[in-house]
């Protein structure tokens, strides 16, 4: 019988004496590595505001939560302590997708998660992927005919590597799967390389295609989506990948759900 890993998830706000505030919850990464970058970075923030960063297994975030504070409650002593009033439980039923990016210098995780609430976009874990990124990928998607999604919406670039416009696909992508509109195993299927175009959704060429590919490939990867008109150069390669070329994000989410139908 093969077990069945529990997923975890970070847990980040504020222990009180009766009470605690909670500011964030997310998965936990599977990868340490990245789970050990991620802790510090919230290690960091939380500390400048007195506060904390836990990680609890749980089926889904809400019994994460709820496992939590049943810890809290037995290590003070007090069976009332409870979730203080102005904890922010908008996480608490968020979906997410990831799909995987590459740079000459690496594998790049796009991770992206859409919550109910007030309407917001933002792109983290880079300092330079700043808010130009936010808007081309946002119009792109409405521009293909695809709904951004209400409510909160956040990207996450795990070891940036350095590249911008090449995880624009990824960053897409990812949006339409943890909405709804893409079937998440689509996205374990390919690396995704490509910068949209915001006002038809158009995927624009990329320096460093073939460097990128063929990271992907060290990396066990062997089915690419490239910029259409470089596909051809990324063949020629020979790394023996199976490389699609998509013109545009409709192209790219239609070529996604076909890898998805065969598995």
């Amino acid at each position: 019988m093969i077990a069945t890993q529990i997923p975890e998830f970070i847990i980040v706000g504020r222990r009180d004496a009766a009470s605690y505030t909670l500011w964030d919850i997310a998965p936990a990464p599977f990868d340490l590595s990245r789970r050990r970058r991620v802790v510090e970075e919230l290690d960091v923030e939380a500390a400048d505001a007195v506060g904390q960063v836990d990680i609890i297994q749980g089926a889904t975030a809400a019994q994460a939560l709820d496992a939590f504070l049943d810890g809290l409650r037995w290590v003070s002593g007090n069976p009332d302590y409870a979730l203080a009033a102005n904890s922010d439980t908008s996480n608490l039923a968020a979906a997410s997708a990831c799909a995987d990016g590459a740079a000459k210098a690496g594998m790049v995780l796009v991770e992206a998660a859409v919550w109910p609430g007030q309407d917001s976009f933002r792109i983290t874990g880079w300092h330079h992927y700043d808010s130009t990124p936010d808007a081309r990928i946002r119009d792109a998607i409405v521009s293909s005919g695809f709904t951004f999604p209400d409510g909160g919406v956040s990207v996450r670039i795990d070891n940036h590597r350095g590249v911008a416009g090449t995880l624009d696909l990824a960053a897409a992508c990812t949006i339409l799967a943890a909405s709804g509109q893409l079937d998440p195993r689509a996205l374990g299927q390919a690396v995704l390389l490509g910068e949209l175009r915001g006002f038809d959704g158009g995927i624009d060429i990329l320096p460093g295609i073939t460097d990128a590919a063929r990271t992907a490939h060290i990396n066990g990867h062997r089915v690419v989506l490239v910029p259409a008109r470089q596909a051809r150069d990324v063949r020629a390669f020979g790394l023996g990948l199976n490389v699609i070329g998509v013109r545009d994000l409709t192209a790219a989410v239609a070529a996604l759900r076909a890898l998805a139908d065969q598995t």
